[in-house]
């Protein structure tokens, strides 16, 4: 099969290792209906696939056009397999439908991926992202990389590391590395929370290093003060605290 040079514009580096694919077949196999993000070349897929006897469906969503008939050389092999072009951040899909998904995700569509998750989705996950972004999903209130992600993700999901991969398991070879993250349901928040969350965080996070009670009264008059110590800043707002005040003012903050 003709051999597909990875895109710069989509972000693209083709997974190679194949003791990382195993890691994912071995999660994917918990689980009967399933979504795959960016299959690519179908490395992981095709593990998976392999691996998992009790697997019912496995939907895979790609975006390159490029990269079709390598999907459909695997879904002619295995009719389970049901390949889907469209844009991950579009799926033509009902993601609650499936148990799980997983995926190796482009950097550049990382953080409007996990907000899709996160309002959309609500159940077990497992993710190939940057090292970087993993530092940020387990941050802890003020420190450097705790930030408007860490809060959206640590609401809806318990967030595990489970493998640090170099940039040898990759093609190109990137110039930093990847982390195996999964993600533990820990709780269901309605959509509409979530939302509200997203607006307050984005209001919030305006202004990062101001005393959070000015930064309240800026983003929602006096109804969120209670809440708020009077020497905290915003950066050291742990999760709790928005979805406590998307609950109780719940309208949307005044800076938009």
């Amino acid at each position: 099969m003709e051999r597909i040079r990875p895109s710069k514009r989509l972000g693209q580096h083709f997974l190679v290792s194949r003791k990382v694919a195993r890691v994912f077949s071995s999660w994917a196999c918990r689980y009967r209906r399933l979504f795959e993000i960016g299959p690519g070349t179908g490395f992981i897929t095709s593990q998976v696939l392999r691996d998992c006897k009790e697997l019912e469906l496995l939907a895979a969503i790609e975006l390159d056009k490029r990269l079709s008939s390598h999907l459909a050389a695997l879904s002619l092999m295995d009719w389970r397999l049901q390949p889907i072009l469209s844009d991950a951040l579009l799926p033509p899909l009902v993601l609650r439908r499936f148990d799980a998904g997983y995926g190796s995700i482009p950097y550049n569509i990382t953080g409007p991926l996990l907000s899709l998750l996160v309002k959309f989705f609500q159940k077990p996950v497992l993710l190939l992202v940057q090292k970087e972004v993993a530092d940020r999903l387990l941050a802890k209130p003020g420190t450097k990389n705790y930030g408007r992600v860490t809060i959206l993700v640590n609401l809806v999901y318990e967030v595990k590391k489970i493998m640090t991969v170099p940039p040898t398991a990759f093609r190109p070879r990137p110039k930093v590395y990847s982390q195996i993250i999964e993600l533990v349901p820990r709780r269901h928040i309605n959509q509409d929370i979530i939302e509200l969350v997203e607006e307050l965080t984005r209001c919030f996070f305006s202004q990062r290093r101001k005393l959070a009670r000015k930064a309240g009264r800026e983003c929602l008059g006096g109804c969120a003060e209670k809440y708020i110590e009077d020497t905290i800043r915003v950066y050291e707002l742990g999760p709790g605290f928005f979805l406590e005040v998307a609950r109780r003012c719940a309208r949307k903050p005044r800076n938009q």
